[in-house]
This record gives C-alpha cells, sequence and structure tokens, in this order.
C-alpha cells in the first residue's frame, strides 16, 4: 500500500469512492466545493499496488474569531468497504506528521474519544477549548498539538468551524 498526495487524476476516483462509500451525496459534492475553492490545505489517498484508491483523508483550515489560522482540521476519513480499517490509523499519522512537516503545529478532529487518543489526540476540554456550536454525542472536539504550547494561546476561546464541519460526521 502506497499513501500519498492526491493528485488531479484522483478527483474522480475520491468522488466515485465518497458517493459509493458514504451513500451520501452533500458529503461528496461538500469535498468537491472546498476543492473548487481552494480550502483543501492537505489531501491523501492510500491506494494498492494496481493504483485503486482504498482509503482517502482530508484535512481543512480552523478559524478563530473569524480569522484562519494555522490550526488545521482532520475532516474526512474513509476507506473503501472492502479495504480493512487497519489504514485509517496509517492515514491519520501519515496526515500528521505532513502537516507537521509543512509547520503546521495543532490539528483537531470531531470524533470519538478511544479512537483518536492512540493516535495522539486528547479531549479539547483537557485544553480548555471547545468549539462554537454544540457537537453531536458522542462525538467531541479532539486535538492533537504537534508543538507543545500552541494550543494556550487559544485556551478559553471557543473555536469557529464551518457549519458544514458540524453537520456530518462520515468515516468516524
Amino acid at each position: 500500500m502506497l499513501i500519498r498526495t492526491e493528485a488531479p487524476a484522483d478527483i474522480l476516483p475520491i468522488d466515485q469512492l465518497l458517493r459509493s462509500s458514504l451513500n451520501d451525496e452533500d458529503t461528496a459534492d461538500l469535498v468537491m466545493a472546498y476543492r473548487e475553492s481552494s480550502r483543501i490545505t492537505l489531501s491523501l489517498v492510500a491506494c494498492d499496488d494496481e493504483g485503486q484508491i482504498l482509503g482517502y483523508i482530508l484535512f481543512t483550515p480552523v478559524a478563530h474569531d473569524g480569522v484562519f489560522h494555522s490550526w488545521q482540521h482532520l475532516r474526512l476519513l474513509l476507506t473503501a468497504p472492502q479495504t480493512q480499517d487497519d489504514i485509517k490509523p496509517q492515514l491519520v499519522t501519515e496526515g500528521l506528521n505532513s502537516l507537521y512537516e509543512f509547520g503546521y503545529p495543532v490539528c483537531t478532529v470531531f470524533g470519538v474519544d478511544e479512537y483518536y487518543q492512540s493516535l495522539g489526540f486528547r479531549p479539547g476540554n483537557h485544553f480548555g477549548i471547545s468549539p462554537a456550536a454544540v457537537l453531536p454525542s458522542p462525538h467531541q472536539l479532539l486535538i492533537c498539538e504537534m508543538v507543545s504550547g500552541t494550543v494556550d494561546a487559544m485556551s478559553g476561546h471557543p473555536l469557529e468551524f464551518d457549519a458544514s464541519l458540524l453537520s456530518v460526521f462520515p468515516g468516524f
């Protein structure tokens, strides 16, 4: 298996994967809208030896007080139905490593603590941070601080997320 950045030739296969795996046109349309408006920071695919896409992960910017900062949000994590779930942690790890190498100090995700804790995420309330909107249970704001001390500057302030991030939680 190879994990690499999304290439232009991957756009349609990713769209097909989203539509077939999630059975959700809105999420596929949202990813396309993010792509068209340049709101994607990092997009990775996991491929088999024949080049078939087995998994996909997408990161987008986070806003604070209406201003985009260097924080990133793990927006979507998805594997093909026939794929084993062990690809997901590999995609997350590769994504976080790439974000760190690009100079992004923090990544957030809405998810279940037990799943993401082993990947370096901690509940936002551990840092004194909460989302500005209520999340559906059992999902919560989780934070991976890749550069120590970065989260302290935002402590006590609610983080704003694009409304589309709060409405759907596919792939978790």
